[in-house]
């Protein structure tokens, strides 16, 4: 029998459709030590002998990880991006790369629309105000006729223009595969104007070599006075130290983050900038995107073991 490594901790000692499809093609489930917070190296390695395929959340797949699991086969992702994996180490060792592309973008859309709404309406500041026995009351930022800029313009860009277009927000996007001008209302444009002209920019780019820290003091300096930024992509699109100091001078006025340069983001001096939602990595994870996503990988597991390889899902291909 075929062994699958849970790594997703929010399915842990969870069953649904993605276990009852394991368990009907003939794997057994087992669930890692420790069970609640993503793995490190040391500990994926610890759990990961006798292994053939994991669902895996963000824990790192590295060269010295794949030389510690001769059996592994199949790394199946519940989500798209997979910068935590060696893809060219995995390819090498013929371990096939699966993500679950198309059932979470309506997650991530609404809630780096939470991350604006929060910040626009004050809400964190509000609360704290009123449970301290105040009641101050202040006009609040108003979305309407705003410009809203989408830094990537792929399944979560297009549903977060869903969304703006329900707020009377203009909107603007940049995306290299996309070509400029209009598109049904949204304007393509290069990312020097997106910066410009943006009240809100909203981060959802794949982290690749050149867009590391896009967003950094060179590029904050071509942004509005005031303009607010907000991140559910990957943190490391962003330079942390420029982002805090910007929010400190008041060149951004705030910023919304669901990711960070290093999750769990201890010692970011963005912990202690001021007027900053932030949340624990989570945009991609709500009831019905993590059914749908953990169904998905597991049935990505169950056809490369049978055979079959499904373009959507597969990210790499190799050599037998």
């Amino acid at each position: 029998m075929r062994t699958v490594l849970n790594c997703q901790c929010l399915l842990y000692q969870k069953s649904g459709e993605w276990s009852r499809l394991l368990e009907a093609a003939g794997f057994e489930i087992r669930d890692p030590t420790p069970a609640d917070r993503a793995l490190s190296e040391a500990e994926l390695i610890a759990n990961l002998d006798g292994v053939d395929a994991t669902i895996a959340s963000g824990e790192p797949y590295t060269s010295t990880v794949f030389q510690a699991a001769p059996s592994l086969r199949v790394i199946s992702r519940t989500g798209v991006g997979y910068d935590a994996i060696d893809v060219a180490e995995a390819t090498r060792r013929g371990i096939w790369i699966g993500v679950t592309p198309g059932v979470n973008q309506g997650a991530v859309a609404e809630h780096a629309f939470a991350l604006i709404l929060a910040i626009a309406k004050c809400i964190p500041g509000n609360h704290a105000n009123v449970i301290a026995g105040g009641f101050a009351r202040q006009p609040t930022y108003a979305l309407r006729d705003k410009v809203l800029g989408l830094i990537g313009f792929g399944r979560i860009g297009r549903a977060m223009e869903r969304l703006a277009r329900a707020f009377d927000m203009h909107l603007v996007a940049t995306d290299p595969r996309l070509p400029l001008g209009e598109s049904a209302g949204t304007r393509m444009v290069a990312l020097e104007t997106l910066l410009a002209e943006s009240d809100i920019v909203s981060l959802h780019a794949p982290l690749m070599p050149e867009t590391r820290r896009l967003i950094c003091a060179e590029t904050i300096a071509q942004m509005k006075d005031g303009a607010v930024l907000i991140n559910t992509a990957r943190g490391g699109l962003v330079d942390e130290q420029a982002l805090a100091n910007a929010l400190r001078s008041g060149k951004i006025s705030a910023a919304g983050l669901d990711v960070f340069e290093q999750e769990p983001p201890i010692g970011s001096p963005l912990l202690s900038a001021p007027n900053v939602v932030l949340s624990p990595h989570m945009a991609g994870i709500d009831e019905l995107s993590l059914a749908d996503m953990a169904a998905m990988a597991a049935q990505t597991i169950i056809d490369v073991f049978a055979g079959r390889f499904p373009g959507d899902r597969i990210v790499n291909r190799p050599d037998p």
